[in-house]
């Protein structure tokens, strides 16, 4: 019986002494909790987490750049139109400056925008050179338009609006919707290469058809349908009977199946006169 009386005796003050325990628990986590929280909302509403986190990124950053990971050399690829002095205005990167705060979506973006720049990738190589790999749009032809020569690629895009110097080889189109409708004009003088060569410029007429301007100042005039048909056409008659070395003005092929060649005014006077004589 003592030891049940004793045990009972002792049970509930050991019963006390463990609820206290769990009691004084409980305050400690709640206290820290509320402190965590408290601490949390005070960062959050002064700023203070925002500017230890800036501080960290910065002091990382100068670190890794005292390490020897810094802007030190710029490898491009690809670059032949492109000018220099553009291409390094728009990745906008000073020499020494840590490398990885380079922000290499928006460099890649920058140099897109970049008339010449079909594509762009940026991308580094450690510790301290960043690669650039350009893919340049190609120059097809030069586009006069209200006194203006700029140079275009076959989409009709504007890559230069200085159209001298290394591009004069380049075919010339005229009129205000020629760069629409080059790739077309571009696939007909590909299939008939003898014409090709002797062109000097295309002038896009009404916005339906085109005048080709030759060498030896012949005009001809293609028809609004059917133009690769007629230009065929041209080329086979420039192999049978030497067409496009004659005495003509102009070729009218704006007819379907047939080729109205009006000669030169010196050919007509010379015509005239033996004509003349005849008689």
């Amino acid at each position: 019986m003592k030891l049940f009386s004793k045990r009972g005796s002792k049970t509930p003050r050991r019963s006390t002494r463990i609820s206290m325990l769990r009691f004084r628990k409980i305050a400690l986590a709640g206290g820290t909790a509320l402190l965590v929280l408290g601490g949390g909302f005070y960062g959050w509403h002064s700023g203070a987490f925002v500017r230890a986190a800036g501080w960290t990124h910065d002091k990382a950053l100068a670190l890794s750049a005292s390490a020897g990971f810094r802007v030190n050399q710029i490898l491009v690829t690809g670059r032949e139109h492109v000018p220099p002095d553009v291409l390094m205005a728009r990745l906008d990167l000073k020499q020494g400056e840590p490398i990885f705060e380079v922000p290499i979506g928006d460099a890649q973006k920058s140099l897109t925008d970049i008339s010449w720049v079909k594509s762009a990738r940026v991308t580094r190589r450690l510790p301290d050179t960043i690669i650039v790999d350009l893919e340049e749009r190609a120059p097809a032809a030069l586009w006069q338009h209200q006194k203006e020569i700029s140079v275009i690629d076959e989409d009709g895009r504007v890559l230069s609006s200085d159209g001298r110097g290394a591009f004069q080889s380049l075919p010339l189109v005229v009129g205000e919707n020629a760069p629409e409708h080059l790739t077309g004009l571009l696939t007909l003088l590909h299939a008939e290469p003898l014409v090709a060569k002797e062109l000097v410029s295309a002038v896009r007429v009404g916005q339906r058809r085109w005048d080709l301007h030759l060498k030896n100042d012949i005009t001809v005039k293609l028809p609004e349908k059917n133009a690769e048909l007629a230009l065929s056409e041209l080329a086979r008659r420039a192999k049978r009977d030497d067409l496009l070395k004659k005495d003509v003005t102009s070729i009218d092929m704006r007819i379907p199946d047939e080729i109205v060649v009006r000669p030169a005014q010196d050919a007509q006077d010379k015509d005239a006169k033996e004509n003349k004589k005849k008689t």
